[in-house]
């Protein structure tokens, strides 16, 4: 679902008003910031580290941060980009401490966001399986910067802007990185397939 969808369906005063009340030290105000944008941010969370525990984590962490900056936000600008770069920017931490990926089972990729549904043959869901583990291999082997906007246009389905505005890039860093991300992806995606053979 796309968060702006989220955001306008939501029911109760408008963005800039809990911000406004927020940054008048309204705890409450900001609370209903965290209920309505608390899904949003998890699974950007849960989509650069494919690790629920972490995403628990991230998410808790970009709000606790979101709270200590919401005086130094600019009114009228979007809300879930700046969320989504708080989140991001955790994440990179997170990776710079660990220096490497985590090697936690994780949710295939093209799968994310949808339900698991029941498998009538087993040999298809093999299959899928060792293709789902050879799609998260090869895209833990991008770099952090590519696989933040693989994940948030893919798994997040953000437009150029949003992602922009997320990583706080330009537009055209942006398109470079998701369309230097692909190539690479399915160039280990063909090694590894080539090297199975």
């Amino acid at each position: 679902m796309n968060p702006n969808v989220e955001r306008m369906s939501a029911a109760g005063p408008p963005d800039d008003e809990l911000i406004t009340r927020s940054q008048r030290g309204d705890q409450r105000a900001f609370a209903e910031i965290v209920r309505r944008y608390q899904r949003s941010v998890y699974r950007v969370a849960y989509a650069l580290t494919r690790n629920a525990s972490d995403a628990d984590d991230l998410a808790q962490e970009t709000f606790l941060r979101a709270w200590g900056a919401i005086g130094r936000f600019e009114l009228g600008s979007p809300l879930y980009p700046w969320l989504a770069r708080i989140c991001t920017n955790q994440a990179f931490s997170l990776f710079r401490t660990r220096k490497r990926r985590p090697e936690t089972p994780i949710e295939p990729l093209l799968e994310a966001g949808k339900q698991w549904g029941v498998d009538d043959d087993p040999a298809d869901h093999t299959a899928r399986n060792e293709r789902d583990s050879a799609l998260q291999d090869c895209f833990a082997q991008l770099p952090p910067e590519q696989q933040a906007v693989l994940a948030l246009r893919v798994m997040q389905d953000m437009s150029y802007d949003e992602i922009a505005k997320t990583l706080n890039v330009p537009i055209g860093t942006v398109m470079s990185r998701l369309s230097r991300a692909r190539v690479e992806l399915k160039k280990l995606m063909q090694q590894r397939s080539g090297d199975a053979t």
